[in-house]
């Protein structure tokens, strides 16, 4: 059984195994080993970038965002996406700033849909696996540039795209009435 520490580091192999690398034992090696380090770099890329594309686990619909004393909203550094019902709210300098009243400055919280990053280590096993098959596609194709091989493994990450998305589906309870449904980005265009 892998202890929920090792996530990371059984992804980093699997990517290591991808080039014909060595696997590493610890994740203390992930700064010693050059490789190494930029498949970690390489499953977060591409877990920020999957993460953005918005799932049910990670988004928050009316999350309240409340000003500080000087009424700006200061954007934490884990948000990938935020987006207001109207369009309205932006960010600029990681504060939220309103586009109509050309102003950072708020006198009342504020609630917006916010997307949010999480630990690799904590995200659900369908999640985990495609983010690392995606990101040992890119990753291959990087550092060896194989198209067959890249070709080749773009089976793999479809069906672990439509795993991932099904096990988002079962808590999400999407609805194409009223939902977005059929807005997810098609894996095989990236």
């Amino acid at each position: 059984m892998l202890d929920s520490q090792k996530l990371l580091l059984y992804s980093v192999n699997i990517l290591l195994s991808s080039i014909n690398e060595l696997a590493i034992s610890s994740d203390v090696e992930f700064a010693e080993i050059i490789e190494a380090q930029k498949a970690v770099d390489t499953i977060e890329e591409v877990k920020k970038a999957v993460l953005a594309t918005e799932w049910d686990f990670n988004t928050d619909d009316e999350w309240e965002f409340t000003p500080n004393l000087d009424g700006y909203i200061s954007v934490p550094a884990n948000v990938l996406d935020i987006s207001s019902q109207d369009a309205d709210i932006v960010v600029r300098d990681w504060r939220l700033y309103s586009k109509s009243k050309q102003s950072a400055i708020f006198t009342e919280p504020v609630k917006c849909k916010v997307v949010w990053d999480m630990d690799f280590n904590t995200l659900s096993h369908p999640l985990r696996h495609f983010i690392t098959i995606r990101a040992s596609r890119i990753y291959q194709y990087r550092m060896i540039g194989d198209v067959q091989h890249y070709q080749f493994s773009e089976d793999d990450e479809h069906q672990a795209y439509i795993s991932a998305r099904r096990s988002d589906g079962r808590t999400a309870k999407y609805n194409m009435l009223s939902g977005t449904f059929g807005r997810e980005v098609n894996v095989r265009g990236n």
